[in-house]
């Protein structure tokens, strides 16, 4: 048996920062996706696309090994049968080239996260995109794009 300690998995059952020992054991990760499915099925709309985001950011930044591949897998099927995270075909993009080339800022609703891709063949798997269909700006233009936006909302919560 093997075990593997992650300290970033997906689990919104939790929400304190937990580590879950997984083996290779297909039946064990079932059960905990079902347990997680469970869970999902209970939350509103909004809380639901929420946790998808939460899920994408889980999956694109911290791929997927062997010991959580099928726990993985079955959530991301959860999410297709609900019309979420459509553009993401396979929890894990295998990389062929070595030289990281793009660095992409992802903004799903309030959440900001940024990766560095080798290829375009792997940035296309996570977003469904053609490349002429990406918006390319440059980084400093990007990041005072979000700051205004994130100083807009904070000066609206002060004024309420």
């Amino acid at each position: 048996m093997r075990l593997r300690t992650s300290r970033n998995i997906y689990n919104p059952v939790e929400h304190s920062r937990f580590i879950v020992r997984f083996d290779n054991n297909t039946d064990e990760q079932q059960e905990r996706a079902n347990k997680v499915i469970a869970h999902l099925n209970t939350v509103s709309s909004k809380a639901l696309v929420d946790e998808s985001v939460v899920f994408f950011k889980w999956v694109v930044l911290f791929p997927p090994t062997e010991c959580n591949r099928h726990y993985a897998i079955r959530l991301l099927e959860y999410f297709h049968s609900r019309n979420m995270l459509l553009h993401k075909e396979h929890v894990a993009n295998p990389t062929k080239q070595k030289t990281e080339r793009y660095l992409v800022m992802f903004t799903m609703n309030d959440q900001i996260f940024t990766r560095t891709y080798n290829s375009v063949r792997e940035l296309k798997a996570d977003t469904g995109k053609k490349p002429s269909q990406l918006v390319r700006t440059p980084t400093q233009e990007a990041v005072c794009k979000i700051l205004k936006h994130n100083l807009s909302e904070y000066d609206n919560t002060i004024s309420e």
